[in-house]
């Protein structure tokens, strides 16, 4: 990996970030794209419904509240079409209202916060840190000021320190700093995102970071194959349990499903693929490129939200969040079902609203605007890969 600058340019009516070491990841594309269409009017959507003048990411499905997740998946895409305002206002509530600083002295979030309460967890989420530092890179990167990268360098070195565990030689992502230091340990796959971790390497140089990539792969490439005693068709589980000396198992109380949480391993494994060029990256995508074609052409052109770890559905309910997520393994290997699967996406939309499937669905709404950009970033690499860096 080379360092540098960050190198970013305008591409059409929306702006994109591209971080690449190699050609695109994906081969010859069709013709459908409603990328370019459907992201500026869904991110006007999102912001009306879901984003408080204030800059707070409210989910009206759950009473209103705020999670840590939702600001740092604002951040990142204000970042990434370059809504400047938009992340500026975001992450000034999020400072003001989630910083753990005060209480616990990191500079990690607090995940929960509720109308008239404030925090009711001081709890930090892994997922929600690791895209609330990678937005500051980028944005500090798009809009030349350094402010941001400081930033940055604070959260990643907390979310090193305090959110990943060494357990039988490997480091592995913990899904907050609530569980570390346990016997064993509830883990959180569609936390990992390799990509993210070879850009915070890039920007520390602490090469623990290059040790949680191997981890994260370990981890994903052996529940693929099995766990729990049970071979596997390639899917991960929503959570599940490691123990001390590396054993996976189901872990109480939590879903082993491939389902709401899970469905986004293609999503964060795509970022690697088509940012880095990581050849495990592009097998795991190909493995899941089969299984969502295999279940496309045996349910008449539909898949589902959720499977079981076996890959039989869980329930049989189509969501636009699934189709979405898929978008990395289906474009990486060009399957013959991407283009219908890009159909059932802008006939998810709605108009009106500017917004997919249901308008308070705030979560749904979030991982179609995060595949939607990735997916366009394909096409239209916006980066030099020879100049990455934010020390």
């Amino acid at each position: 990996m080379t360092s540098g600058i960050w190198i970013i340019r305008v591409v059409g009516v929306i702006s994109l970030l591209v971080v690449t070491c190699t050609a695109s990841a994906y081969g010859p594309r069709v013709e459908i794209d409603p990328a370019v269409d459907l992201i500026a009017r869904a991110w006007s959507g999102y912001g009306k419904r879901f984003i408080q003048q204030d800059g707070r990411v409210q989910r009206p499905r759950n009473g209103g509240d705020t999670v840590s997740e939702g600001q740092a998946y604002a951040l990142l895409i204000a970042s990434l079409l370059d809504d400047r305002k938009t992340f500026d206002r975001v992450l000034d509530w999020t400072e003001r209202h989630l910083s753990r600083k005060g209480r616990t002295g990191d500079h990690l979030l607090a995940w929960h916060w509720e109308p008239g309460k404030g925090v009711t967890d001081w709890n930090s989420a892994s997922d929600a840190d690791l895209d609330y530092a990678l937005a500051l890179i980028t944005a500090s990167a798009r809009w030349r000021d350094e402010r941001y990268a400081r930033k940055a360098r604070l959260v990643m070195s907390d979310l090193l320190n305090l959110e990943t565990e060494v357990i039988n030689r490997r480091r592995y992502l913990m899904p907050g700093s609530w569980r570390k230091g346990r016997a064993s340990y509830i883990i959180n796959p569609s936390y990992s995102s390799p990509a993210h971790f070879r850009i915070f390497f890039a920007c520390t140089g602490d090469p623990r970071w290059n040790d949680l990539i191997e981890g994260s792969y370990h981890l994903i490439e052996t529940v693929s194959k099995g766990f729990a005693g049970v071979p596997g068709v390639g899917l991960v589980p929503d959570w599940l349990l490691l123990t001390a000396d590396g054993a996976l198992m189901r872990a109480t109380g939590f879903s082993d499903r491939f389902s709401w949480d899970a469905i986004r391993t293609p999503w964060r494994l795509g970022m690697d693929a088509l940012w880095f060029g990581e050849d495990r990256a592009r097998q795991y995508l190909d493995g899941m490129s089969d299984f969502y074609t295999r279940e496309w052409e045996r349910h008449g052109g539909r898949f589902f939200a959720e499977y079981t770890y076996e890959g039989t559905p869980a329930q049989r309910y189509e969501r636009v969040a699934a189709y979405a997520m898929s978008l990395s393994a289906l474009a990486r290997s060009n399957s013959p079902v991407l283009p219908g699967v890009l159909v059932k996406l802008r006939n998810a939309f709605n108009k009106e609203a500017s917004l997919f499937e249901g308008s308070d669905d705030y979560y749904t709404n979030s991982l179609v605007l995060l595949a939607l950009i990735f997916y366009r970033e394909g096409t239209l690499p916006t980066l030099d890969p020879r100049n990455i860096s934010c020390r």
